[in-house]
């Protein structure tokens, strides 16, 4: 892999917290999306609307939690090397 010498990695520990704060704020979308859904009419376009954004916002919190949880627990491979959640390769 190349590198930039003007670009500086991400440090692991950040991509953790990213991948933390993503699966939060995709929780929060998915308890105001289930709100939405719950208290419009039902089966208006706004509840079904409001349902599928719920099912993907749920997705993509379990998703992102548990890529957060992969990074802590068994950190991250880059190519050919594999770091943990210090960087340590």
């Amino acid at each position: 892999m190349s590198t930039n010498a003007d670009f500086q990695p991400v440090p692991l520990e950040d991509v953790f917290s990213g991948f933390e704060c993503c699966a939060k704020s995709f929780a929060q979308l998915a308890a105001l999306l289930a709100v939405i859904r719950d208290k419009s009419p039902e089966n208006s376009d706004v509840a079904h609307l409001a349902a599928m954004g719920w099912a993907v916002a749920c997705d993509m919190d379990s998703y992102a939690g548990s890529t957060a949880e992969h990074i802590h627990k068994g950190g991250v491979q880059a190519g050919a090397q594999s770091f943990g959640v210090r960087g340590q390769a």
